[in-house]
């Protein structure tokens, strides 16, 4: 079984068309955590790996992950020649504490003076609280 763990414009509240076109591949898990840090790209976050910080998204596993991967992997990027993502598979944490190795899209690229680290590790506060 995969999973996909999503902190940004994938998240079921944003209803991203791109996510529209997986949505029925993806069955809700839960909320989750993953140690690390969201920066604020512009118009979407970016999920680094630091050990100091806690980022919070949403959990879901993948029930045709070919279809799922071709599309979103287009979306984030993975294509370009010097791609902003890479697509890892890292440990979540659910609300009970369990852990669950799962897909995240990795912003690897260089930040910049111009990327705000989004304290709380929130996007849907962060940008709630934003606009």
């Amino acid at each position: 079984m995969e999973y996909l763990f999503v902190y940004g414009t994938l998240l079921k509240n944003f209803k991203h068309k791109v996510r529209q076109q997986v949505e029925s591949d993806l069955t809700f898990i839960s909320n989750a955590t993953i140690k690390g840090a969201l920066y604020d790209l512009g118009n979407y976050p970016g999920y680094v790996e630091e050990p100091a910080g806690e980022v919070k998204g949403e959990l879901y596993r993948i029930d045709k992950i070919d279809r799922v991967f071709k599309i979103l992997d287009a979306y984030e990027g993975l294509f370009d020649d010097d791609p902003e993502y890479i697509k890892e598979k890292k440990t979540v944490e659910l609300p009970d504490g369990q852990k669950v190795e799962s897909w995240i899209y990795v912003f690897q690229q260089q930040l910049r003076p111009e990327h705000k680290r989004i304290i709380g590790g929130d996007y849907i506060a962060y940008v709630r609280n934003k606009g």
